[in-house]
Parts: structure tokens; sequence; C-alpha cells
């Protein structure tokens, strides 16, 4: 139990430490125009590969045929659009899923 404490721990600071460290570097400077290209069109050009990469084990021949990713898919799809909340969107569409998946097409 303490070697699994211990592991949760060094993963937590070492997560932390590479998500703050980049804010100590560019505190006071301007972003450089790599850093705001990158994030102005990452988040897009990962979306896509998310979605393929979520979707590459789904087998339209063999129940549930897909039903539960499509559904879901399309759940994210119109609350997105409808909400523009990207957590809403994800959550409730994720909540979906393990719902299909587990209890419907269970």
């Amino acid at each position: 139990m303490n070697k699994i404490v211990g592991i949760v721990a060094v993963a937590t600071i070492v997560t932390f430490l590479i998500r703050s460290v980049p804010f100590l570097f560019f505190r006071k400077k301007d972003l450089p125009d790599l850093i705001i290209y990158f994030g102005r069109y990452l988040p897009f050009a990962l979306m896509p590969l998310l979605v393929v990469f979520a979707l590459k084990e789904v087998n339209p021949f063999v129940y549930p045929y897909g039903l539960p990713e499509l559904i879901a898919s399309l759940l994210v799809i119109i609350l997105h659009f409808k909400f523009k909340k990207l957590a809403l969107s994800i959550g409730f569409g994720t909540l979906a899923y393990m719902f299909l998946v587990q209890i419907a097409f269970a």
C-alpha cells in the first residue's frame, strides 16, 4: 500500500511540475510565435486524432453494432453546438457512453 501511495505521490508531483514550469519561463516575456501557433491550431488538429483513436475498435457487424459510440458521439456534438461548453459535452457524453455500454447494451 505504501508503494502505491509513493507512486501516486511522485506521479502527482511530476505532473504538477510539467504543467507549471512553462509558466515560470513565460511569466514576464511575450510568448514565442511558435507557442501561439500551437495554442491556436493544435487542439483542432488533435480532435480528429482522438475521435479516430476512440472509434478504431468499433465493429459495425457485431452487436451492439457501434450504437453506444454513435449515440454518445452524437450527444457530444449536439450538446457542444447547443451550449458551447466543452466540459459539459464531454462529461455528459462520457456518462451516456458508460450507461449505454454497461446497462443499456450489456
